[in-house]
């Protein structure tokens, strides 16, 4: 369509010619002027990046700045040996009145430009509607102009208030949503911020908010895109996790002085047992109590596979013991298949989950609960491999057979404070599976 005015003797003085890699255009200039091309090839850039080439001859590129009296979007540079129709921005309006088929040409880049938009911005909301999250599109006033089906479940607010109102009226507190905002703006975005909804019909949520700010070209404030989802059950959880915490350290202090007294009065009625006796005896105590203890904190997390909850409360039973007096150097959860679901230990880094106590053989009367392992392990300061002894107690939960909580007892304090070994350890009576059923 353009091949008369490429043609035309009277525009040569307006085809100035570029070397392969010299630049036509630079992004953010205030330049209006628009080009033809002549012949050669361009490369278009947003900064350094090349988003699109033109090849085809006629083709009109920097119309928009022109149409919009705006700044350069984007950098023009010579692929090749080019030439181009060079029309100042004084002279376009001029230019069109004599090329009327010009005016044609760029009204229909226009509409082909509109129709790949429209045909994008379908496609987005299309995309949009097959997430789980909620998306959120909004200008730089807030307002929502775009949505997905998920965001009108989750904030209860049907397409009519969605497109009537503004992204901070969706949550309970406004300020708090402005002051979020602020600070997507001042680090562009911000993952993962809890904000809270009042749902029509759900009532009070809590909704887990990451949001990017979007800017145009150069750099100026257009807008914001937001994904939400309700983490009202695991915040609800964690509410209640922080009472039970509240109420452990107490509880466990009552036992500690409990356990004391007992054992306390056992030595004053037992005279005719001897002291080793007695540290034994504490000792099978003490190990009856810390597992009865663990087996109410850790049997329904270990039934859901929750290791983030068996991880912490084995560190906390940890942290709340006196190093010197406590016999174990670590706890491990192993599954029925005898396989490390989890692990904790006080001087060495924990097992790596997976791996097997299938190879170690578990001794002791087939009518306990308990079962003792004796097993070598290598580390930097034992390359032949260090002796350990651990014992196994059964869990359940109701009649299901869980797996087992294994005490990695401290070897020197097991001789030295208590002479005992493995075998001793597996003479300790304790409840045998006959007596949990009465």
């Amino acid at each position: 369509m353009l091949e008369r005015i490429i043609e035309d003797s009277r525009l040569k003085p307006y085809r100035p010619t570029f070397d392969a890699g010299q630049t036509i255009l630079t992004e953010g200039d205030d330049s209006q002027d628009m080009y033809i091309l002549v012949e050669g090839q361009l490369d278009i850039l947003k900064g350094n990046k090349k988003i699109w080439q033109i090849t085809e001859r006629g083709s009109i590129f920097g119309e928009m700045s022109f149409l919009l009296r705006a700044k350069r979007t984007a950098t023009v540079k010579a692929r090749t040996d080019v030439t181009v129709l060079h029309i100042p921005a004084g002279d376009i309006d001029h230019f069109m009145s004599d090329f009327p088929e010009v005016a044609v040409e760029i009204a229909r880049l226009l509409a082909a430009r509109l129709g790949e938009a429209s045909q994008i911005v379908y496609g987005f909301r299309e995309f949009c509607d097959q997430l789980p999250d909620a998306v959120l599109l909004a200008d730089k006033d807030g307002h929502i102009f775009s949505w997905n089906t998920a965001a009108e479940n989750l904030y209860g607010r049907d397409a009519k208030e969605m497109r009537e109102g503004t992204v901070e009226q969706i949550y309970e507190e406004p300020q708090a949503y402005k002051n979020f905002l602020d600070e997507v703006r001042q680090r562009y975005s911000v993952r993962e911020k809890i904000l809270r909804v009042r749902h029509p019909e759900k009532g009070l949520r809590f909704i887990s908010t990451s949001t990017t700010v979007l800017y145009d070209g150069h750099h100026n404030f257009k807008g914001i895109l937001s994904l939400g989802r309700d983490v009202t059950a695991v915040q609800n959880l964690e509410r209640r996790y922080r009472r039970i915490r509240n109420w452990f350290l107490p509880l466990l202090v009552i036992l500690i002085l409990i356990g004391g007294t007992v054992f306390t009065g056992y030595r004053y009625l037992s005279q005719g047992y001897q002291r080793i006796d007695e540290k034994k005896q504490a000792l099978r105590n003490q190990l009856a109590k810390d597992y009865v203890l663990l087996k109410s904190m850790l049997t329904d997390h270990f039934a859901k596979k929750n290791k983030n909850a068996t991880e912490r409360l084995m560190e906390e039973f940890f942290e709340i013991q006196d190093p010197s007096l406590i016999p174990y150097t670590g706890l491990v959860l192993l599954d029925k298949n005898k396989k490390v679901f989890d692990s904790y230990a006080t001087n060495a880094p924990s097992m790596m989950e997976g791996n097997s106590y299938a190879g170690i053989a578990f001794r002791g009367d087939e009518n306990t609960i308990h079962k003792v392992l004796r097993l070598y392990r290598v580390d930097e300061d034992h390359p032949m491999g260090s002796k350990g002894i651990e014992v196994a107690f059964e869990l359940h939960k109701g009649s299901r057979f869980l797996g087992w909580l294994v005490f990695q007892m401290d070897v020197n304090m097991l001789d030295q404070e208590y002479g005992l070994d493995e075998e001793g350890l597996a003479a300790f009576h304790f409840e045998s599976r006959e007596e949990r059923r009465r």
